[in-house]
């Protein structure tokens, strides 16, 4: 294996072994939501909290938290993963308008727990209103209940006024903090952990330890033990590993999440002879269970209620300021001396191959019988004796060969980048690097190699409080008051801060979380606002 893969195997062995002092060291998760009944057009906030399933402090483990939105057929309509710090992450689902109205599972698990087959379980009701309720239409989930004295007792406000209330927390804490409004269809789903072993023999897969894992294995006729592996993510911050097979054609090789946050494609190419097939491990779940719950029936009058609703959601939207959140661009392999030519700045030329020879210095181009070769003109550093080495070649972040870049039409590219030095990823060396990216309008025909797959949709750690703010200007229809999916609150007198919207009615505060101590944080606490009127 390449130094790089033993050094991260090394540090999670260690890592395994320091927190669990065995291989039975389990995760748990737990998964908060702002709301359990959502429209569609709305946005699905939630928060995950990852802990020891011993000690039940959070765990330092893993770096991604993997999450699968489950219709009721045990469909995956939505897959997404979130970035972990210290056991904590946060992200959000927008709802989409063609999804139907009905019962869905949010489920939550990182890596290591698919070793023994756990993950947890969120009950959602999502609501369509415009795709027509009919009259003996049902849904899955039990109404909630609060006891008619409980609602008397219930602390007051107006609506539009600035609130500060305790929550009686004093703690040192690891919070999620929801206020939402309770309508005729809110419904308190049960979140449960299933499919958990009480133990594990062994574990196939490893946990994503600082970066996120590719995991595969090569399938073939000949020796499968030490073949020469590599990745490329096609992107704009393109990223390069490499590494060898074990003994069984296994192979780990890890990327930075944080390097794209949209899907992506990435490509995985093993050098050997009789190589039948590479085979990927999966991100997510292969399948899940369908759902089979009672049911709780909607009316006429509720399906025009969310009707409402939606259209205030819609309103507000216009208004919202969105939020931003910035990933780390960088290509891992941007050098300060790496050359840039922008093709716009020349005068086009019939042939890629033609390109190259006129314009870009750095690199040359030879002809072996029928086939172009590109060479990258570097100095050779003391005692390397690499001059026979090939360069790196990417095409919008994937390795292909110098015969395909020579296929691409000049209209279709860019920007042609050159690193006129020696590159080295883990024990390869490559005699510069040639990374041509295109405008990006069409797919571009190249050679099929290796195994391509797609990365899951990444969000990338970066918690924010969503919280009502009072304007003139706007309208102030949220059925959300506040949302602060993490919270490191201090030891001390937990006050919370915010502002009661045009909507009146009763919400719930709802926290959740774990104290330092690992001891488990469930406060449920209601309020009204109402007019005094």
């Amino acid at each position: 294996m390449g130094l790089r893969s033993i050094l991260y195997l090394a540090l999670c062995l260690q890592l395994i072994s320091l927190i669990g002092q065995s291989k039975d060291f389990q995760e748990e998760v737990h998964v908060s939501v702002n709301s359990t009944n959502v429209l569609v057009g709305e946005t699905l906030n939630f928060s995950g909290f990852v802990y020891s399933n011993t000690s039940k402090k959070l765990s330092p483990l893993s770096s991604v938290l993997y999450l699968e939105l489950i219709d009721e057929s045990g469909k995956a309509i939505h897959q997404t993963k979130i970035g972990l710090r210290n056991g904590c992450g946060s992200g959000s689902i927008y709802i989409n308008p063609d999804w139907a109205t009905g019962t869905y599972r949010l489920i939550s698990y990182t890596k290591w727990m698919m070793n023994y087959d756990a993950f947890h379980e969120q009950h959602l009701l999502i609501f369509n209103p415009y795709n027509g309720v009919k009259k003996n239409e049902s849904i899955n989930g039990n109404p909630l209940k609060i006891e008619e004295q409980q609602l008397t007792e219930l602390d007051t406000y107006s609506p539009l006024q600035s609130v500060s209330l305790s929550l009686g927390i004093i703690e040192t804490s690891t919070l999620s903090i929801a206020i939402h409004k309770v309508s005729d269809v809110y419904y308190d789903n049960q979140v449960t952990l299933e499919h958990q072993k009480v133990s594990m023999s062994s574990y196939e897969i490893l946990p994503d330890y600082r970066y996120a894992q590719v995991q595969g294995r090569v399938h073939g006729s000949n020796r499968l033990d030490k073949l020469r592996v590599m990745m490329t993510i096609k992107g704009t911050a393109m990223q390069v590993a490499t590494t060898q097979t074990d003994h069984y054609g296994r192979f780990w090789m890890s990327y930075n999440p944080d390097l794209l946050t949209n899907e992506a494609v990435a490509q995985v190419q093993v050098e050997g002879d009789g190589i039948e097939d590479i085979n990927i491990i999966e991100e997510f779940y292969p399948s899940h269970a369908s759902l089979n719950e009672s049911v709780t029936s909607l009316d006429s009058l509720t399906s025009s209620n969310l009707i409402t609703r939606s259209i205030n959601n819609q309103i507000q939207e216009a208004y919202k300021e969105p939020v931003t959140l910035d990933a780390d661009l960088r290509a891992i392999y941007t050098q300060a001396d790496a050359k840039v030519y922008y093709l716009d700045d020349y005068e086009r030329f019939p042939s890629i191959r033609d390109t190259f020879i006129e314009y870009i210095y750095y690199v040359g181009v030879s002809k072996s019988e029928n086939n172009y070769k590109l060479n990258v003109l570097c100095p050779e550093p003391p005692e390397l004796n690499a001059s026979n080495k090939e360069p790196l070649i990417l095409l919008d972040g994937l390795a292909i060969s110098a015969e395909d870049i020579f296929k691409q039409s000049p209209n279709d590219i860019e920007k042609i980048e050159v690193i006129p030095n020696y590159y080295f990823i883990n024990d390869v060396v490559y005699k510069g690097v040639i990374s041509v990216h295109s405008f990006g309008r069409k797919e571009l025909e190249v050679t099929s190699t290796g195994k391509r797959f797609t990365l899951a949709n990444y969000q990338p750690y970066k918690p924010h409080v969503d919280s009502l703010t009072l304007k003139d200007h706007l309208p102030m229809y949220q059925p959300s008051l506040f949302w602060e999916p993490i919270r490191k609150h201090s030891h001390g007198e937990l006050i919370l801060e915010f502002s009661t919207s045009r909507l009146e009615g009763t919400y719930q505060i709802s926290v959740r979380g774990i104290t330092v101590f690992g001891k488990p944080v469930n406060l449920v606490k209601y309020i009204r606002v109402c007019s005094s009127n």
